[in-house]
């Protein structure tokens, strides 16, 4: 398995196991049910109509990446778990 295909599994893992979450199961904006995109800087997730609106607001507010078709960098992914326990705890 070449290194991005192992990234891509790990990634989905940890977003499958925090959108198992009360929190996460909607859209942190608008509460729609099932949200596809996330704030990596924020940690939360957002439903795509909110990632338009998010995208609108400019990148140095908020990073929108899509939780099925963008490769996360390590660190972005490790800084949104955090973020996420933290509200959990």
């Amino acid at each position: 398995m070449s290194d991005k295909a192992e990234r891509l599994k790990e990634q989905t893992a940890i977003i499958t196991k925090l959108l198992k979450l009360p929190e996460n199961k909607f859209c942190a904006d608008c509460k729609r049910p099932s949200p596809s995109w996330a704030s990596t800087n924020l940690g939360v997730f957002v439903c795509i109509t909110c990632s338009g609106c998010h995208r609108e607001i400019g990148v140095h507010i908020t990073k929108i990446k899509s939780i099925n078709l963008d490769l996360w960098p390590k660190d972005i992914l490790k800084n949104f778990q955090k973020i996420s326990k933290f509200f959990d705890s």
